[in-house]
């Protein structure tokens, strides 16, 4: 059997449009090498990032080999409290 190199792409990005309680949005997206399109993903709102990492590591152990997945902020406001956070598992699998 040939393998394929799988990766699972999550962003989780703070809606930003009101000034105050805005939801998180958690954002799974998984494709395989070779391909030109990514698979259906997965999208879901959160009310902190604490609960929608919970999550993510929930599927990460249901649909991966892996345990985890590390997450980095790529922006923050200018409080210094992040506002976009990503993260990227890279997985070989049987074709």
């Amino acid at each position: 059997m040939a393998k394929v190199t799988r990766v699972l792409n999550a962003t989780l990005t703070k809606n930003t449009a009101v000034e105050k309680g805005g939801a998180w949005l958690l954002t799974i997206t998984e494709s395989y090498s070779g391909a030109l399109s990514s698979g259906p993903g997965t999208h879901s709102a959160w009310s902190n990032p604490s609960a929608a990492k919970r999550y993510l590591k929930q599927y990460v152990l249901d649909n991966t080999p892996r345990k985890s997945i590390k997450m980095v902020v790529q922006a923050s406001n200018d409080a210094g409290k992040p506002t976009h956070i990503s993260g990227e598992l890279t997985w070989k699998a049987d074709a």
